[in-house]
């Protein structure tokens, strides 16, 4: 029964997509060949790692190699684009961050669109960024922090690992919440966005925990919030910023699987049905916060309409604070 109602399933998606679909037979015996996975950005970051470990418990899964292809540049515009194009047949998929939602609000001519040219598969995490200052800058406390912001007018600075980002953005979110006046100083990255409050340069920054974890374990930086609805299981004593009195203040990084848009859905939820079953061991969950990230493994369903959601936040954010040069 349950082969006869996937065989309707895919004869139907089949049908809708039209010629260049996949065909019933391609699409019922999948996967019977090595599945791609597109990260567009370089090997090595948390992106890359995430991704890796997706490609691990998919092939598991499906008893298939699953190779990871790094196509970084432009912001991952290229990599996605890549996908965008690619056939909607379960062999060629991208895992991305928070650029796929963010680039079409501050990036002129993205060459995707993130709500018609991709179908999510799951969001595995997310990483909050959390805003880190020197231990003994202003009193060491988000209200102390903004209360002394107040009360210096133009007389603070955050760096950012680069104009157009989303630490760049959670800074502008920050001032416009605050009601403080703060001059934003971009770098080239994270690590020297970071060293910089070491050595007074800047005073506050937005980053990851895995960004910045060897200056907090060191005490060189210390953590004033985290930008979630829940603390982060490897930062247990930092709040939220709802706990300081900023409701509402999540931004960070999600970590997600799509696929070309017109993948079948019986394949999306194969391949999101292996990444469920695998997310239940701890040793799964371990390594996601290890990444100073949440688990969240949702539905295809709903991290379609989280990109959908997503891509409206960031949209209205950059209405409010004018348009951010990327240069």
């Amino acid at each position: 029964m349950k082969k006869q109602w996937l065989a309707t399933a895919l004869s139907i998606a089949a049908l809708s997509l039209g010629p260049g679909a996949p065909t019933l037979a391609q699409t019922d015996a999948y996967p019977d060949k090595p599945i791609r996975i597109i990260v567009p950005f370089a090997a090595g970051g948390s992106t890359d790692i995430l991704a890796r470990m997706a490609a691990d418990t998919i092939s598991t899964a499906l008893k298939q190699p699953v190779v990871v292809e790094n196509r970084a540049g432009a912001s991952g515009n290229i990599g996605m684009e890549v996908v965008s194009k690619a056939q909607p047949d379960g062999y060629t998929l991208l895992f991305t961050s928070t650029n796929l939602t963010l680039n079409p609000a501050v990036i002129d001519k993205v060459p995707y669109d993130p709500v018609r040219d991709f179908s999510g598969v799951t969001m595995l995490a997310f990483a909050p960024l959390l805003l880190v200052t020197r231990p003994d800058f202003a009193g060491g406390t988000l209200s102390s922090l903004i209360k002394h912001g107040q009360e210096n007018p133009g007389k603070l600075n955050f760096s950012s690992s680069g104009a157009g980002g989303a630490p760049h953005l959670a800074g502008e979110m920050l001032k416009l919440r605050a009601n403080i006046d703060m001059t934003h100083v971009p770098y080239s990255g994270a690590a020297p966005a970071i060293t910089d409050i070491v050595s007074g340069q800047v005073q506050m920054t937005f980053t990851t925990y895995v960004s910045a974890r060897g200056m907090l374990q060191a005490d060189r930086l210390k953590a004033l919030a985290v930008a979630s609805d829940e603390r982060l299981p490897v930062l247990p004593n930092v709040p939220t910023f709802a706990e300081e009195g900023l409701p509402n203040f999540e931004i960070g990084t999600m970590f997600g699987l799509l696929a070309p848009k017109g993948t079948p859905k019986p394949v999306i939820h194969a391949i999101y049905d292996a990444i469920k079953t695998a997310s239940a061991s701890q040793a799964f969950q371990n390594r996601i916060t290890e990444q100073g990230a949440s688990v969240v493994v949702n539905t295809p369903q709903a991290y379609d309409a989280y990109i959908r959601e997503d891509v409206s936040k960031w949209s209205g954010l950059i209405k409010q604070i004018g348009k951010v040069s990327t240069n």
